[in-house]
């Protein structure tokens, strides 16, 4: 009998043939993942990445300046995430993952990002359209004399210190420097300059705040109530509310007017996207 008509020799040799292959593809295969490269381009994108920053000039003259003992630490780094990487990928540990899917869903966003669309946008229109976001609020410049409810057994008490302070700073014309040494201690400021009723609501409270825009000025108020105690308030000068000219914020403006081109640019290329894909709904 032939040798090339034995069942057993046709199992052998393809048992061989079997081999080769495998080796040519999944063995040459498994050797390549042990091999990690280091170029200056894969450099230079995990630089860009770690830092958040993508100007890939900059980044390049950083590389070609780095000292050597850093540059070498630069490729341990990138050597050690990419094993780490690999490794993670091998094991699967990426597969259902919401946290790594909200990342790649934040990584295409970013691609999708219209940079470009900030280059030329109108900041003087931008800022005609919204005269909301430069109005400058009413301010308050004042300083006051406290008496605080936690150093008097009784509010009526608290009140009558107050009454009898107040009386002293009409009857001596006391300056608003002079307000220094009248009062006690105040958890906060004793002068506040060109301050707005948020920000004095934020220390005295948001009924103080309101009812200090409606004294008279230049002269002492009767005690006005906050959540600490009583306060006679010299108010000095008050800003009106109003809306800043565009040179005024000439710079916020542009800033504002970019943001909005590129949030309306990204948007519009996330819609593309979605557009290529047959979304279908079955609940």
């Amino acid at each position: 009998m032939s040798l090339f008509k034995q069942p057993l020799l046709h199992f052998l040799v393809l048992g061989a043939l079997l081999f080769v292959v495998f080796e040519l593809t999944v063995g040459s295969g498994a050797e390549s993942d042990q091999t990690i490269v280091v170029d200056r381009e894969r450099l230079l994108e995990f630089m860009q990445f770690r830092s958040k920053s993508f100007d890939a000039e900059r980044f390049d003259s950083i590389l070609e300046n780095m000292p050597e003992d850093r540059r070498q630490q630069l490729i341990d780094d990138y050597v050690r995430e990419e094993t780490l990487y690999r490794e993670a990928v091998a094991l699967g540990l990426e597969v259902n993952d919401y946290i790594i899917r909200q990342r790649l869903v934040q990584k295409v966003e970013y691609l999708a990002r219209g940079f470009d669309a900030a280059t030329n946008v109108d900041a003087v229109a931008y800022y005609e359209r919204n005269l909301d976001r430069y109005v400058v609020p009413a301010t308050a410049t004042f300083t006051h004399v406290f008496v605080s409810y936690d150093n008097h057994p009784t509010r009526d008490q608290a009140r009558a210190v107050a009454d009898a302070i107040r009386d002293e700073l009409v009857a001596k014309d006391v300056s608003f420097s002079g307000a220094l040494s009248y009062g006690e201690r105040f958890a906060f400021h004793k002068n506040y300059v060109d301050r707005s009723q948020a920000f004095i609501a934020s220390h005295f409270g948001e009924a103080f705040a309101a009812q200090l825009f409606s004294l008279a000025l230049n002269e002492w108020s009767e005690p006005v109530a906050s959540a600490y105690g009583l306060h006679m308030v010299l108010i000095s000068k008050r800003g009106e509310e109003r809306t800043a000219p565009f040179e005024e914020v000439a710079q916020n403006a542009r800033f504002d007017a970019e943001q909005e081109a590129v949030r309306e640019q990204t948007e519009q290329s996330i819609k593309e996207i979605i557009s290529r894909y047959n979304v279908v709904v079955e609940l």
